[in-house]
């Protein structure tokens, strides 16, 4: 598994917050996020979701993520989209491909085969997916997918 360590710099994200299973509620919250972005012409950014729960720990109903775009300073929020700001922090990040809809069998590679023996260990703050295509068409994702590390 080719996996990088690298510092990620503070990223100004607006979100939307959802709740419950991710495939559940994930596609609508982005579907919510691009037509919020598309009304306010915001072209480029960062496409990212935020995951602040572990599945293997939490209850379905209770997994909050955040589906965020990153934004220029001068975009404020309103509404249900709301602006955070992202701490700089030490990432693991993984570069991967998702055809079959299984998003979660590249992150159990990375926590259950790539962390026990990287020396590493993993930190305070989300996880998060950087969508560097938009797979919606032909279920085709390319993914940029990071966690915050600290060494052991």
């Amino acid at each position: 598994m080719d996996v990088e360590i690298l510092s990620r710099p503070e990223q100004r994200i607006a979100y939307i917050r959802v709740a419950g299973p991710y495939a559940d509620t994930m596609p609508d919250g982005f579907n919510r996020l691009f037509r919020w972005a598309e009304s306010r012409r915001l072209q480029g950014g960062d496409w990212l979701a935020f995951y602040w729960d572990d599945p293997n720990t939490t209850p379905l109903h209770e997994l909050r993520a955040d589906v965020a775009l990153s934004v220029p300073a001068e975009i404020e929020g309103d509404g249900e989209v709301q602006i955070q700001q992202i701490p700089a922090g030490l990432y693991a990040y993984h570069r991967c491909r998702v055809t079959d809809g299984d998003f979660s069998a590249p992150w159990n590679r990375l926590f259950q085969e790539w962390l026990p023996t990287s020396g590493y260990q993993a930190a305070a703050g989300p996880c998060f997916e950087q969508y560097l295509n938009d797979g919606r068409q032909d279920g085709d994702w390319e993914l940029l997918i990071g966690t915050p590390v600290q060494a052991r």
